[in-house]
């Protein structure tokens, strides 16, 4: 390593963690190190504000500012884009060693507020052909890049200062997904509903006949006919808004890496 790329990395370390800078910016006058120190770490600081409004006040302030100078400090960001910021915290949480002053839904509830600022910004890397409801039964299927499937263990879509659940409950799954006016929608799913989105996406091109049949063994309780007789209203309802479309003639899943 060079002398001048030991002394980029000496400086970014003094920036990450003031409390202990090397001691080769040891010659540098604090009080403009301090001003680098602060311009980045308040940058970052003002995305997770912005991007976690719900956790953000659940939190005492100074309980909060530990949790985002632990981030700033020990993770080890890879993207230079600010709006990946928030995705990097929620990574960052899901490793994270939870202390007294965090609540045991932390990382659940940070992705499932992660999860609108994603679908939100995320651009699609193929264009795809609009899915009429006539055809929804017999077309290829696939799922938009624009949806996100999510479960959760704690009921994170009603957490807030007056209710702050201890232990874990029924499942909660959700269908994240960019409609076509560039609204972010949130659906309720049951598991089974779950199951064939999940389904969809990750065996593109198939028809909805051939999605179910796969799924019977899973549900024995439904015939085949039933399966299909709750599916179809569905499917044709978020191939409507876009959620569900025609698979491309190769057929292949979203390019994008979801956090799940």
């Amino acid at each position: 390593m060079s002398q001048l790329a030991q002394t980029q990395r000496d400086f970014a370390k003094a920036i990450r963690n003031p409390d202990k800078p090397p001691s080769a910016v040891a010659t540098l006058a604090p009080e403009r190190l301090q001003v680098y120190q602060e311009l980045f770490f308040n940058n970052v600081r003002g995305f997770i504000d912005n991007a976690f409004p719900v956790l953000h006040s659940l939190y005492p302030a100074k309980a909060w500012l530990a949790l985002q100078t632990a981030f700033f400090r020990d993770y080890a960001c890879h993207s230079p884009y600010f709006l990946h910021i928030a995705e990097q915290f929620v990574s960052f949480l899901q490793q994270y060693t939870l202390t007294a002053e965090d609540p045991p839904f932390l990382a659940e509830l940070a992705h499932y507020e992660w999860a609108e600022l994603y679908v939100g910004t995320v651009k699609a890397t193929q264009t795809v052909e609009p899915l009429a409801a006539d055809d929804v039964g017999t077309a290829a299927l696939a799922l938009s890049e624009l949806v996100l499937l999510s479960a959760y263990q704690f009921p994170v879509q009603q957490i807030s200062k007056d209710f702050q659940p201890s232990t874990p409950a029924e499942l909660q799954c959700f269908l994240i997904y960019r409609d076509l006016a560039d609204e972010v929608i949130f659906v309720s799913l049951n598991q089974a509903t779950l199951l064939l989105l999940h389904n969809i996406q990750q065996q593109p091109g198939q028809s909805l006949s051939e999605h179910i049949q796969q799924l019977a063994p899973m549900l024995p309780q439904l015939s085949p006919t039933q399966l299909t007789a709750a599916a179809l209203p569905l499917m044709q309802q978020w191939a409507a808004a876009g959620a569900i479309v025609r698979a491309p003639d190769i057929a292949s899943g979203s390019d994008s890496e979801q956090i799940s």
